[in-house]
């Protein structure tokens, strides 16, 4: 980290004053760090804003970066590039954090352009309902660095060990998954207890989900899953039929029942065949392992 004369309050740039660098940038500055900010876009009535808080905003990059100790990335991934570009020709040694929704690829080439300055960053929630505190896990060779100058801030900063940048952006991509998913599970259910006249029930029927530890049930369903993806799946099924009977597409049901086939057959079978071999239900990696045999031999 770059010399300083500040007696222990990081001197920060955030690049991007949109809603998420306000968040950052103005928390920063109310717990007492030295902040800049830049966008392009940054009018009489932003800039005014900034300076109330502290911060003080222009609309280009500063000439170096000697004199900042973190530089944080905020702007829109398609904007990434080119300041990333612009931020990797000025002088300073200080870590430079990527917040964007960039792709990992696309954090790979900011590494090898920029170096090991550069920091993979990926923020796990919502900004605008947990501010600094929503949870960001970051990789890189100064991850650590730049955790040190967040932590104090009011940031919950976890770093992946010896972790290349790219990783947290896949880690980000994992989350879509689920989280993604199962917003479209839900609105897909919400729909289906609409049209059958129970979605005032709906809290009745997963209620006990509220009572359970997260990461134990989703373990249990894995464990669980190659041994009973047949009986499961005759589940599934009956569910879309129920559904279709009232001419409501369910794309995610049927996803959902293409899955449970899939495990329920043997190798090499006929969809439709289940499976007369032994499957374990042991504990959940034991059951990861049998399904990514299957899902190999099925590739």
């Amino acid at each position: 980290m770059n010399d300083t004369d500040r007696a222990g309050a990081p001197r920060l740039l955030v690049v991007g004053y949109g809603a998420a660098g306000r968040a950052y940038a103005g928390a920063f500055a109310a717990a007492g760090a030295t902040v800049r900010a830049v966008d392009p876009q940054a009018d009489p009535a932003a800039i005014s804003h900034a300076g109330a808080l502290g911060i003080t905003l222009g609309t280009a990059l500063p000439a170096t970066l000697e004199q900042t100790d973190l530089t944080i990335v905020l702007t829109p991934a398609a904007a990434s590039d080119a300041v990333l570009a612009g931020l990797g020709a000025l002088p300073g040694d200080g870590p430079i954090l990527d917040l964007t929704s960039s792709a990992p690829d696309a954090m790979r080439a900011a590494a090898a352009q920029i170096g090991a300055r550069f920091i993979d960053g990926t923020v796990l929630g919502a900004v605008g309902l947990s501010g600094v505190a929503t949870p960001m896990i970051l990789a890189g060779p100064m991850a650590a660095q730049a955790a040190a100058m967040l932590g104090p801030l009011g940031c919950r900063v976890t770093c992946l060990d010896q972790a290349e940048p790219g990783a947290a952006s896949e880690l980000k991509l994992l989350r879509s998954v689920f989280m993604k998913g199962l917003e479209a599970l839900f609105v897909e259910l919400k729909l289906c207890a609409a049209m059958l006249d129970h979605d005032d029930r709906l809290r009745l029927m997963l209620w006990d989900l509220g009572e359970v530890e997260m990461f134990g049930f989703l373990n249990e369903m894995l464990r669980t899953h190659p041994r009973h993806a047949e009986r499961r799946l005759h589940e599934v099924e009956a569910a879309g039929s129920m559904i279709a009977a009232h001419g409501l597409a369910t794309p995610m049901t049927e996803a959902t029942r293409t899955l449970f086939a899939r495990s329920a057959r043997a190798p090499d079978a006929a969809p439709g065949t289940p499976t007369a071999a032994p499957v374990p239900d042991t504990d959940p990696a034991s059951a990861l392992d049998w399904l990514l045999a299957r899902a190999a031999t099925a590739a």
